[in-house]
């Protein structure tokens, strides 16, 4: 199928970087937001301005808070939304999903089983990483500091892996193939990223006006933490028989490995930054990489004899700062109905969308 029209599905910084570059390249671009209010200008004129990494000025085809109108006859739909919002986002436009309809969770977080459980026949893929780092910068432009170079992609169900990436590959050329979407999932280090940035830097997110955790967050003891979190998302990797290249994060704090957005060395992240802003602890940084994200990896911990020690720290030390229980209350396995599954079991789910 040759995609021309892309239904834009999300709330912010990630639907603008997306609806904007897809438009540049010259997808017919419906672009659903949910606050009408936040982008009156962008609703009124359908003009969207890019600057930093891409640069122009786009009209999109539409722009409309209907999100299952956009999505009505899309050659493909593109959710750049958090992972907590996913499931909310699906129930909304399953009137306009049709069989075989490709719907890419732009990260997912292992999203794509409650999304399709929503969705009935549709593919639902997800990828591993944020194909742009970008923030809102006013009511008709966005600001993108980064563009994905390598975006591994599963499928649910899996045994359709090649109808979907044959569709989402006319998008992004970076993307590559995931043995299924929990491989995807188990590919995105923000989790161990993100949760020692926000959490060990509290102090200074809370006092100071704005603060950019990626180069001022990150000394070398948040830095040991993050690592050692992150060899807890390769050890769950090699438990459930996943190969193939992990992307540790040792890789982006190198300065000079290859991440998902090529190599990172100092100088660009500052030169490149988005990050420098005012946050709270309902961020999704907290709210997904850890009530979705770290809750996750925690289950499949307990699960299949992994140890998570650090995990687990990060989902007590935030469900205490946010009065939420996220180990037993966020995406865990048990929630999604997947306990108690052998290895072969779970991937078999995976393999044929009966997870």
């Amino acid at each position: 199928m040759n995609v021309r029209t892309v239904a834009v599905c999300g709330g912010g910084h990630g639907a603008l970087a997306a609806a904007g570059d897809l438009a540049q390249r010259g997808f017919e671009v419906r672009l659903a937001l949910r606050n009408r209010k936040r982008f009156a200008r962008l609703f009124e004129t359908r003009r969207l301005r890019l600057q930093g990494a891409l640069e122009g000025e786009v009209e999109l085809a539409d722009v409309t808070d209907d999100h299952a109108a956009a999505v009505r006859g899309a050659d493909l739909v593109l959710v750049p939304l958090p992972a907590p919002a996913q499931p909310e986002l699906a129930r909304r436009i399953a009137p306009s999903v049709r069989d075989g309809q490709v719907v890419y969770l732009t990260k997912g977080t292992f999203g794509a089983p409650l999304v399709r459980r929503e969705l009935g026949g549709a593919l639902v893929a997800e990828n591993a990483i944020l194909p742009y780092g970008a923030r809102v910068s006013g009511e008709d432009s966005v600001r993108i500091g980064l563009v994905a170079e390598h975006l591994p992609t599963g499928v649910y169900p899996a045994d359709a892996t090649d109808d979907a990436l044959e569709v989402i590959s006319q998008l992004y050329t970076a993307t590559e193939r995931s043995e299924d979407v929990l491989d995807a999932s188990l590919l995105n280090f923000d989790p161990a990223l993100h949760a020692p940035l926000v959490l060990m830097n509290a102090g200074s997110i809370e006092k100071l006006p704005d603060f950019d955790i990626h180069t001022q967050g990150n000394p070398p003891s948040v830095v040991r933490v993050s690592l050692s979190l992150d060899a807890e998302r390769i050890a769950l990797r090699r438990a459930l028989g996943y190969a193939g290249h992990d992307w540790p994060l040792a890789d982006l704090y190198s300065r000079r490995g290859e991440t998902f957005y090529g190599v990172l060395t100092d100088e660009r992240m500052a030169a490149q930054s988005v990050w420098r802003e005012k946050i709270d602890f309902r961020h999704r940084y907290v709210e997904e990489d850890v009530g979705c994200g770290l809750a996750l990896w925690a289950s499949l911990g307990r699960e299949f004899g992994v140890p998570t020690p650090l995990a687990d720290a990060f989902l007590r030390l935030a469900s205490v700062v946010n009065g939420v229980d996220y180990a037993s209350e966020g995406r865990t396995l048990e929630r999604l109905g997947l306990r108690g599954l052998t290895v072969g079991e779970l991937k078999a789910r995976l393999r044929d969308g009966t997870a």
